[in-house]
């Protein structure tokens, strides 16, 4: 239920694939510089993210917060199927071919953006059942994200195979201050949630054009067809790549809308207030994570598990403090950064932060097990999105909110078990890529 900051199935290290001549032959130290970008930008714009999160639920009732945080993560779910396994196709281009061909990239970012087109037609069928089918416009405005984001991901994703990450680290710290300057001028003006969610639009807008400019600047694009490029790219080529990612995006993010339709939107937010608080503990292990693959290099059959392990070491280690502490400061937290309302979620961040030990493992672990064993850790993911989804059903109407934390809690440790067990080890090399 990741509501503004990348889940580790699209981790911008996610991206890279083992056998990248281009970046990983030519420039490793790049790659490294790389992820630290990426992994800065990304805290720096969670902490951004959290804190404009907590202003909106001041200036907010409970009832209209908790629908900003649907439509947000309806929004979210939604965008998963908007992949089409091109980001990583992407990547994997810019990282071959010095040259690109513009036609190819631009065809391939438009059949994006029409599979957002079709997303935002989910998300208002989606928010008329689990919200208020009589604002359905509410979700078609912010259909305008769901829409513009794939060009901005797009283009993020060519950078990415050109080892450039400076610019993907400053979009997210810009885009995140935006947001709140227009969300608090929107509220001052009495626009409400209408008036927010129009500055969720607008930032994702002028995002999508400002970020395509500067990556046309720093791409190689040629007007002269490439008709690899273009097979490399077709949907045939690509989907088998979106696979993985949108079975984990579903099962991050599918907690919420059980919640919604089970307990109602002031629950909804009571569990987005607790889950931001397991984003924040996770951050410093999804900035390790973000060096994870390039860590392993070239030989991530041969490297990867032990790469894998260490990092998520260290991932762990840096995770329990923070973790603890939050535990025992929840009811403070929530308080002081929601609302006295929202101290009543204080058990389930307890029970959210034991998750935050796993999760923290799995932001390292999971992009090498998916890039050496696709099709098992897909499966796993499957397992974990239908367990997550009964241990909801049953769970949330016994014990409301607490009950959404302990399903993810039991879940992400039943993952974390199948990742590492499905760690590419060297003598597997002949089912290195089943």
């Amino acid at each position: 239920m990741d509501l503004e900051i990348s889940s580790r199935w699209h981790h911008p290290a996610h991206a890279h694939t083992p056998n990248c001549r281009h970046v990983q032959a030519t420039a490793p130290r790049h790659v490294g510089r790389m992820s630290v970008e990426l992994g800065v930008g990304q805290a720096v714009a969670g902490v951004i993210a959290t804190a404009w999160l907590a202003l909106a639920a001041h200036h907010l009732s409970v009832r209209l917060f908790g629908e900003l945080t649907l439509i947000l993560s309806l929004g979210s779910l939604v965008s998963s199927g908007t992949d089409l396994g091109i980001p990583l196709a992407l990547t994997k281009l810019s990282c071959d071919h010095d040259v690109l061909d513009r036609g190819a990239i631009y065809g391939a970012i438009r059949r994006r953006t029409l599979a957002g087109l079709a997303g935002t037609a989910v998300l208002v069928v989606l928010w008329a059942n689990a919200g208020d089918a009589t604002r359905w416009w509410l979700a078609a405005l912010y259909g305008i994200s769901v829409t513009v984001g794939p060009v901005t991901g797009s283009f993020l994703a060519l950078l990415r195979g050109q080892a450039i990450g400076s610019v993907e680290a400053v979009y997210s710290v810009l885009s995140k201050l935006a947001l709140p300057a227009l969300g608090i001028a929107a509220l001052a003006a009495g626009l409400g949630l209408p008036g927010v969610l129009a500055a969720y639009a607008a930032v994702d807008a002028v995002s999508a054009a400002a970020v395509s400019r500067v990556a046309e600047r720093r791409l190689h694009l040629s007007s002269t067809a490439d008709a690899d490029q273009r097979r490399e790219l077709s949907l045939r080529a690509t989907l088998p790549l979106a696979a993985a990612g949108i079975v984990g995006s579903l099962y991050e993010r599918i907690d919420i809308f059980v919640v919604a339709v089970i307990k109602g939107s002031a629950f909804v937010a009571l569990y987005a207030a607790a889950y931001k608080l397991y984003d924040a503990a996770l951050m410093p292990a999804r900035a390790v994570g973000s060096a994870a693959v390039a860590a392993a290099g070239r030989d991530v059959v041969g490297q990867g598990r032990r790469t894998a392990m260490r990092l998520a070491t260290k991932a762990v280690a840096v995770t329990v403090p923070i973790a603890g502490a939050a535990s025992l400061a929840a009811p403070l937290l929530l308080k002081k950064a929601f609302g006295n309302h929202y101290g009543n979620a204080g058990s389930a961040v307890v029970l959210l932060m034991a998750a935050a030990i796993p999760g923290a493992a799995l932001s390292v672990i999971t992009p090498i097990a998916l890039l050496s064993r696709r099709e098992a850790i897909m499966a796993w993911t499957g397992v974990g999105l239908v367990a997550n989804v009964v241990g909801n059903v049953v769970l949330v109407p016994l014990m409301g909110v607490r009950g959404a934390s302990l399903a993810f809690l039991i879940t992400e440790s039943m993952l974390l078990v199948a990742c590492c067990w499905y760690l590419p080890r060297p003598l597997d090399r002949g089912r290195a890529k089943e």
